[in-house]
């Protein structure tokens, strides 16, 4: 009993971990992001719909970024055992 509920707090609390690095990943990206000429590729720069795609775009570079740093921690955890 005693067990299992540290069991679910260990992955809770891994659970926050991730949630934490994919926001820092994300807000990372955008700001990233924030360098590049949207006027070369985009008609309205501050429209909506740019403000959109930037968001997605930061989503996906932020997620396959924190999906990097957790399989390279993972995988530094591995060498240990």
């Amino acid at each position: 009993m005693v067990m299992d509920s540290i069991l679910s707090l260990s992955a809770g609390i891994a659970g926050l971990v991730n949630l934490i690095l994919y926001l820092i990943g994300i807000s990372i990206a955008w700001f990233a992001l924030g360098a590049v000429k949207w006027d070369l590729f985009l008609h309205k720069p501050r429209g909506g719909k740019a403000s959109t795609l930037r968001l997605l775009l930061a989503i996906a570079i932020g997620y396959q970024c924190v999906q990097f740093i957790l399989a390279y921690i993972n995988s530094t955890l591995l060498l240990k055992s």
